[in-house]
């Protein structure tokens, strides 16, 4: 099997060149980028709209979904070679998608997972029966875009502009040459102009909706559905999330229209699925921390389904609910695979960095909640999960973001103790004193730190016996500390 980035060739042809033979191509190797940091550093030469999102316009100018069709085209279109389930939301789709691939894989179904942003390296982004794309598989195809590029004259290659195009395109020729049979995607930005919206999906999956990234896709939750909504296509049945009852009168009528348009069925999550009842799952050498949830669902002809996920918060359980809904819905379009073994897969689902237990002494919770609604999920995991433990919270958050509607949210925690604010690792980072400035009139303890570093060691100093720290505010501060508690030897 061809190993190689065999298939960007055809970008730097003349539209009057034959057909090139781009699986043979690529087995030679260019001579660019040799390490993993030189490939990271050539594709920042491109947009990179998750760091740049305060300076671009969505609009298909901008998002061009057209262009990046026709560069597919000459790639032979290597989406169109497997079947995929094509995911939009602003909570949850992440985790969602983790539990389908997780379950998927338990089933025998060779399983391939797109997801952005990463925590830590872009190789996280690509998945294969669990596993992440091998380094050398990235470099090397990286290695393939410096050389074409040279041969061009540096100028940029046509079809793509930004830096989640040419992942997107990467991730559908690495699932083709590696022939799986089923790809989960998520979508980055939105969902109509998603560079991720060029596939034919078996099901379109919509999760829990809310005000997100309003400067670019929105300001109200009509506006954002239809966004979102964008994902959905002529007779592709959709599933989606159980939303919050308020919101229901602004979204539903929305996505029933398109759902309508495109004579698509759309299937109600909570509808299809009744939750009975769950319970917690603690460690057996700590009572005091929570690994998990033991979570009993009927299914639509009646059955009971008993599910463990390692995931904690009342919002795992809808993701829960959604992707078995998707599980079950796949099944009745003939989908050959094990549903049984699905459901038990579920539990090996691995998601980090959304409310994970990085630390059980001191007690440290990692998050990556970046917009109201799920710093409200968050609040009231911790209080479910840890009722008893004050809390410190370390706080960064980026630009463009609902800084009143993510800090009000945290402050209605009754055991909040003190907010520690801090500038994140992104060039969109909010500067710890601004954001400090934000947050004071909703809640007085603020503290501000001039680094994660110093944050860190602030939390430290001023926690109290019973008393746990909680990072959040952005994905992006989720690696970084976990490479503060590996230093500083803590489990």
């Amino acid at each position: 099997m061809n190993k190689g980035f065999s298939f960007q060739v055809s970008i730097f042809l003349d539209h009057k060149t034959k057909e090139f033979d781009w699986f043979s191509f690529g087995k030679t190797r260019g001579c660019g980028v040799k390490t993993y940091s030189e490939a990271a550093a050539y594709l920042e030469k491109f947009i990179n709209y998750e760091k740049q999102l305060d300076k671009l316009e969505y609009n298909e100018r901008q998002f061009n979904l057209e262009g990046f069709r026709e560069f597919l085209s000459r790639l032979q279109n290597p989406q169109d070679t497997f079947r995929s389930l094509h995911i939009a939301g602003t909570k949850g789709k992440g985790s969602v998608a983790a539990m389908l691939e997780a379950a998927l894989f338990r089933a025998g179904v060779r399983v391939g997972l797109y997801t952005s942003p990463h925590l830590g390296s872009y190789l996280e982004r690509f998945r294969i029966q669990g596993m992440e794309m091998p380094e050398e598989r990235f470099v090397s195809s990286i290695d393939q875009l410096t050389r074409l590029q040279e041969e061009r004259g540096g100028k940029p290659p046509q079809g793509y502009r930004t830096v989640f195009e040419i992942l997107t395109a990467l991730a559908f020729v690495y699932f083709h040459e590696e022939k799986i049979d089923i790809a989960v995607l998520e979508t980055g930005l939105g969902g109509r102009l998603d560079a991720t919206n060029v596939v034919s999906p078996l099901v379109s999956i919509i999760t829990s909706l809310g005000l997100e990234h309003t400067n670019l896709l929105g300001t109200t939750l009509s506006e954002i559905s239809r966004e979102k909504g964008g994902i959905i296509k002529p007779h592709v049945p959709v599933i989606l999330s159980r939303q919050e009852e308020e919101k229901l009168p602004e979204i539903l009528p929305v996505l029933t229209g398109l759902c309508e348009s495109q004579d698509a069925p759309l299937l109600r999550a909570d509808k299809e699925i009744r939750f009975v009842r769950g319970e917690l799952i603690r460690s057996g050498g700590n009572r005091r921390i929570v690994t998990g949830q033991r979570l009993f669902f009927q299914l639509k002809k009646g059955e009971e389904c008993e599910v463990m996920i390692p995931l904690l918060g009342p919002h795992q359980i809808e993701n829960c609910r959604t992707a078995l809904a998707t599980l079950m819905q796949l099944k009745e379009m003939g989908i050959d695979f094990d549903f049984p073994k699905a459901v038990e897969g579920i539990s090996e689902t691995h998601w980090p960095g959304r409310i994970e237990v990085a630390c059980s002494d001191p007690l440290i919770i990692l998050d990556g909640a970046h917009c109201p609604l799920s710093a409200k999920a968050l609040r009231i995991t911790l209080e479910e999960c840890f009722p008893s433990c004050r809390r410190i919270y370390l706080l960064g958050i980026l630009k463009g973001k609902d800084v009143p509607g993510i800090a009000g949210e945290i402050a209605k925690d009754p055991m909040i103790s003190r907010i520690i604010t801090f500038p994140p690792p992104s060039p969109r980072g909010i500067p710890a004193e601004e954001l400090g400035s934000l947050i004071r009139p909703l809640f007085s303890d603020v503290d501000v730190a001039s680094s994660l570093e110093q944050a860190f060691d602030k939390s430290l100093a001023q926690r109290q016996t019973e008393t746990m720290i909680v990072i959040t505010g952005s994905l992006y501060n989720v690696d970084p500390f976990k490479k503060l508690i590996l230093k500083n030897k803590m489990n």
